[in-house]
């Protein structure tokens, strides 16, 4: 099982989902990619569209205007 982090700082959508799907797509069941967003629009987009997909996430704002998301892959 491995761990990633991808920084999507100051990036507007749909860039952090297209960088998102592509590490998802390149990693293994039981894999977790931490990505952290300064966008709040990425925090809907995301949520809407990694329900379709094999992993399980949580979101959590964890300072003024920073999400990260915690997407274990399936």
């Amino acid at each position: 099982m491995a761990t990633y982090t991808l920084n999507v700082y100051g990036e507007m959508c749909p860039a952090p989902l297209l960088k998102a799907e592509a590490k998802l797509r390149s990693m293994q069941p039981g894999d977790l990619l931490i990505m952290e967003s300064d966008h709040s629009c990425t925090v809907r987009l995301l949520r809407e569209h990694l329900r379709k997909l094999p992993c399980r996430f949580r979101v959590e704002e964890v300072a003024d205007g920073i999400w990260q998301f915690r997407i274990e892959r399936l």
